[in-house]
């Protein structure tokens, strides 16, 4: 039997950016949801050329939220048509700005899982 952490596209080492943000994008949108289904709707949506680019932070944040709304909502890793997308979309562009990227952000934090909870929850949550 297949996880749903296990269907993922192979990412090559210098990937390492967009690798954290497929794994963290469907999560930071919707944690209570079936995984099985939110990974799914995840690859498609990273596989597909024109909704791949949700996936990259800065891209992202520059993205109008009609658009961001259209390619999150296609393969359903968005089912909330306002919550999901702007969610979203402040995470990317509060991570542009001030972090650059997520990787950067882990960096930033030593990797350090509680240092990161507080950052968001404290620092960035509304």
């Amino acid at each position: 039997m297949k996880m749903p952490e296990d269907e993922h596209p192979v990412f090559e080492d210098s990937q390492k950016e967009l690798r954290l943000t497929y794994f963290t994008l469907p999560m930071a949108l919707n944690y209570q949801r079936n995984s099985y289904t939110l990974r799914e709707s995840a690859l498609q949506t990273f596989l597909d050329p024109q909704t791949q680019d949700v996936f990259d932070v800065k891209l992202c944040a520059n993205m109008s939220e009609e658009t961001l709304r259209q390619k999150l909502m296609k393969y359903k890793i968005a089912l909330q048509p306002n919550k999901h997308i702007s969610t979203r979309k402040t995470i990317a562009t509060t991570t542009a700005q001030q972090r650059g990227t997520i990787e950067d952000m882990f960096e930033a934090l030593n990797y350090d899982v509680l240092r990161l909870q507080a950052c968001i929850q404290g620092s960035h949550k509304k």
